[in-house]
């Protein structure tokens, strides 16, 4: 099966859903306590620092469980609004 088949994709499932939890979101712990939440997701980190940008974004790097067993990490970018509100921005890799 192809890696990027969506069943064997379980970042791009994340990102799809990630994107309504972040608009809702009120803090980074909030959206990081829903990925660490989720089925598949073995690790989640929130990078130390703030991307000084317009508007100012903030990376989570996340790992997890293929349904194959393998492993797959990815960097899932947030934009940090005024008013502590959040956007859903990209997955890159790490």
């Amino acid at each position: 099966m192809s890696d990027s088949t969506p069943s064997n994709d379980p970042i791009g499932e994340l990102a799809k859903a990630l994107a309504g939890v972040a608009d809702n979101a009120h803090s980074l712990d909030e959206i990081a306590a829903w990925l660490r939440s989720q089925p598949g997701v073995t690790s989640v980190e929130l990078g130390d620092y703030l991307l000084k940008s317009n508007p100012p974004q903030r990376d989570f790097l996340v790992e997890c469980t293929r349904k194959d067993g393998s492993s797959v990490r990815k960097v899932l970018n947030i934009y940090v609004l005024a008013g502590e509100k959040f956007q859903f921005n990209c997955v890159r890799d790490p």
